[in-house]
């Protein structure tokens, strides 16, 4: 199962083993680890780099920490992710053009395929989100419904990797999302025909019509592009 280390660097084989693992399948999320005195005995190192590891491998999301049982494989691996990119993307001087084809990559095959892999009950609950874009009600955050929306269609993708990438670029994503919704609005002074462009692509979805909803999606991104470049 695992081999002895015997080279320098010894916590970074250890955590070149454990990923090994993960890779071929011998370890899956949720799986317990062995203990730390286990470790030690199987890659014959001492407990202090067995602990030093599963630091690392704690902090890059790929196991987690449960008090007094032990460390578990996990896949929040994401999210230890959407820093390190939101930093990327500002040292690179990121623009909204960047975001911008990121985010038809992502979003114009999520909505393909949400409308084949939907579910009835993902289709009402997307149906009941969009319908609050047209509410009257001032307590509703119409910001975070626009997020909500489309954070659903990526999910009914049913696609890990598609989800994935969208939340490690999420704090990208998002605040893009509010920040052309304001844009949009401040330059056609017309809240209606953003939401009806939501409603056009929720109900192609619902309607399992693939054609539709990936045209009305285009069309809503392409309005956020040409506004963006506008003000």
């Amino acid at each position: 199962m695992f081999s002895n280390i015997t080279n320098k660097k010894i916590y970074q084989q250890v955590i070149g083993q454990i990923q090994d693992m993960i890779l071929s399948g011998k370890l899956k999320n949720g799986d317990k680890l062995m203990s730390e005195r286990e470790l030690s005995e199987k890659m014959g190192v001492s407990r202090t780099s067995i602990r030093e590891a599963l630091r690392v491998l704690e902090t890059m999301g790929i196991i987690e920490s449960r008090q007094g049982e032990g460390n578990f494989i996990c896949n929040k691996i994401e999210a230890s992710l959407i820093q390190p990119i939101s930093m990327m993307f500002t040292l690179n001087n990121g623009n909204y053009n960047d975001i911008m084809e990121l985010r038809s990559m992502i979003e114009l095959e999520a909505v393909k395929l949400a409308a084949v892999r939907g579910t009835e009950e993902e289709f009402n609950e997307l149906k009941m989100i969009s319908q609050k874009l047209t509410d009257n009600d001032k307590i509703c955050n119409k910001d975070d419904i626009d997020k909500e929306i489309h954070y659903k269609i990526i999910c009914m993708s049913k696609n890990f990797l598609i989800k994935s990438l969208y939340i490690i670029s999420a704090n990208l994503l998002e605040n893009f999302i509010v920040n052309s919704r304001h844009k949009i609005l401040e330059y056609y002074h017309e809240e209606e025909m953003l939401n009806t462009q939501h409603k056009k692509i929720c109900d192609s979805i619902i309607a399992r019509d693939v054609e539709n909803a990936y045209k009305y999606m285009k069309e809503h991104l392409e309005l956020i592009k040409d506004t963006m470049e506008k003000i």
